[in-house]
């Protein structure tokens, strides 16, 4: 199937992408935003102003950062999803509105968890889920590297354990999630941004996405090189006989 030939199937028309920091999800909606001519919302992480206090200080700053974001992605959301949009069949965001949930768990101490549920809970009922999510997996060693090339300020000297305890806690949460058909992605060998072949072959997936729960580790770059050389050998041998027949003609 050729690039301009791949749609999404016709029930879905809310799309998001997910995954722990620096995994990719960012980059990868604007791919997919691009060519499905979908509407498309970032979550807003970078204006939360207790995020750099959060990173120095955990303890302290973790509940004014938590519901900074509930509140954040609830408004954008709402207003959003609420909104019908004529140019756009399609919406795609990369985060879900639970995931908002997830860091709370591991952030917020018995007390400040309980109070922040009340809120959530509440906050999530006018909240429209997606169609499909997209959730890409990795190793806490490679989304580690990925946060130190993308050089952030705020996410400098970044905890290990604390990636590590999060990354848990993502796949936890979507090996138990139901409330839409999933695509789980590894991502640890590949690179979707620079590499077309990859990039491509995650469209196919998303395109072709089955209900429930469906699994896809990607060749990475060795694999579809071992492939490329093959198809090359094979048209070669084909040359070959060609000008064998030629010969005996």
């Amino acid at each position: 199937m050729s690039e301009n030939n791949k749609t999404l199937p016709p029930a879905i028309h809310a799309l998001a992408v997910e995954g722990v920091i620096g995994v990719g999800k960012t980059e990868l909606s604007l791919i997919l935003s691009r060519r499905f001519n979908a509407r498309l919302i970032l979550e807003e992480a970078e204006e939360n102003p207790f995020l750099p206090k959060f990173y120095k200080n955990r303890a302290m700053y973790a509940f004014q950062t938590q519901l900074w974001f509930l509140m954040s992605r609830y408004r954008q959301l709402y207003e959003e999803l609420s909104q019908q949009d004529l140019f756009h069949e399609t919406t795609i965001s990369d985060y879900v509105f639970q995931k908002d949930g997830i860091f709370a768990r591991i952030n917020l101490d018995e007390a400040e968890y309980a109070l922040y549920s009340k809120v959530a809970i509440a906050l999530e009922r006018n909240i429209p889920g997606p169609d499909l999510v997209v959730y890409l997996q990795s190793s806490t060693d490679a989304i580690m590297k990925r946060i130190e090339k993308r050089g952030r300020p705020f996410e400098f000297n970044m905890d290990y354990h604390y990636i590590d305890q999060l990354n848990e806690a993502y796949n936890e949460f979507f090996f138990n999630y139901t409330d839409s058909p999933l695509l789980i992605i590894n991502t640890n060998d590949i690179d979707f941004v620079d590499n077309s072949d990859e990039c491509e072959e995650i469209i196919d997936r998303i395109v072709d996405v089955k209900p429930g729960c469906n699994f896809y580790k990607p060749l990475g770059a060795d694999g579809y090189s071992k492939i490329r050389n093959k198809m090359k050998s094979m048209e070669i041998q084909t040359g070959d006989n060609a000008e064998d027949k030629d010969k005996v003609k």
